[in-house]
């Protein structure tokens, strides 16, 4: 799960339903080819850009609502410096988040991440104590109004993490 939030992890998918594809319909073998060849020349490049531009992403703490943000986190260079759940699926109690807010006072947390369908209480509340960026990451094709493909779903991901920078905004990091 959560694969997706890594663009690299899609070539092998789409080499995959591509082979797939040509077994079972060998009339069309060279069109799925031709279409995987021209979407993975598009790929590289788009992932190129997005790499370029998230530069100043690595090394950036963060603090995610659920460990969903692995593959991102491994892409981009973002180091996780906390979870608001205590444990998958289980929401953040009082004591969990007090001791998360004291745990970060050592090791600060530059934003924190959730995706649209997780509640944003929690990560509102500890990046106000924090005075750091809560960041709503789209997750998904459709997870945010920008996120409308594939391409727009990274696009939008570097937009957001970017934007919630301290330098883009003139604030000093933590």
């Amino acid at each position: 799960p959560h694969i997706q939030t890594d663009p690299r992890n899609l070539l092998p998918v789409a080499e995959a339903l591509a082979a797939r594809l040509a077994r079972l319909d060998p009339a069309h073998a060279a069109d799925y080819q031709g279409r995987l060849t021209a979407f993975a020349e598009r790929l590289r490049t788009a992932i190129e850009r997005w790499e370029r531009r998230a530069a100043p992403l690595r090394g950036v703490g963060v603090v995610v609502h659920h460990h969903g943000w692995t593959y991102l986190e491994q892409w981009l260079g973002l180091r996780e410096v906390g979870t608001l759940e205590p444990r998958p699926g289980v929401p953040p109690s009082t004591a969990h988040l007090a001791a998360l807010l004291r745990r970060l006072r050592e090791s600060p947390a530059t934003m924190v991440i959730r995706a649209p369908f997780q509640d944003g209480r929690a990560s509102e509340w500890l990046a106000r104590r924090l005075h750091v960026q809560p960041v709503v990451l789209p997750f998904t094709v459709g997870g945010t109004p920008k996120a409308k493909d594939l391409f727009s779903l990274y696009e939008d991901t570097v937009d957001r993490l970017l934007a919630a920078l301290p330098e883009a905004a003139g604030r000093q990091r933590p």
